[in-house]
């Protein structure tokens, strides 16, 4: 006779504390999606000399709760907007969710936690959001319309969240399709 040895566990449960050592910047923005915080990395850049200071994460990275809790400390707390994008909705990430919608509450802190596939509305993010959801449509529209020009006019909306006045443009739709003769 053979006696199964069954457990069960989660992707989050077998993540180890980690510290990023992220200093703090006026914006702050995390993925799980390496395009999309390339894409805002590469924007960024691209006008850093007149924008605010930013920092990227990636969300795999802060999957366990201390992990979160180190970097609401360290980086979050003193961010003026804070941008979330969350693939798989609020159960994806509900700890640091909470958390930072606590502390953006209690911080006057602009959080927009994006859901990051193509439904419509994540109602949990939109609570847990503390910006209008007017203002989280447009930030969502930059993601799902896509391309550069977009992410430009996507970290130029960050800034001006921020506080640094600097002019933005409403998302663009990128062409679906498209024609290419060498």
């Amino acid at each position: 006779m053979h006696i199964l040895t069954t457990t069960s566990a989660s992707l989050d449960d077998l993540a180890e504390p980690v510290d990023l050592r992220q200093t703090p910047a006026d914006i702050v923005a995390l993925s799980f999606t390496d395009s999309d915080l390339a894409g805002l990395a590469a924007a960024w850049k691209a006008d850093a000399d007149r924008l605010p200071s930013m920092r990227l994460a990636a969300l795999r990275d802060l999957r366990h709760p201390m992990s979160v809790d180190l970097w609401i400390d360290s980086v979050a707390r003193h961010a003026k907007v804070i941008l979330v994008r969350i693939l798989g909705g609020y159960d994806w990430w509900r700890y640091g969710c909470d958390q930072l919608a606590s502390t953006a509450r209690a911080r006057g802190i602009k959080l927009a936690l994006l859901p990051g596939e193509c439904r419509d509305e994540d109602l949990r993010l939109i609570e847990c959001s503390t910006l209008p959801r007017e203002e989280l449509d447009g930030l969502l529209g930059y993601f799902r319309e896509g391309g550069p020009e977009n992410m430009m006019a996507l970290v130029h909306r960050l800034a001006s969240l921020a506080g640094s006045g600097v002019a933005f443009a409403e998302p663009v739709s990128v062409p679906k399709a498209g024609y290419y003769q060498p």
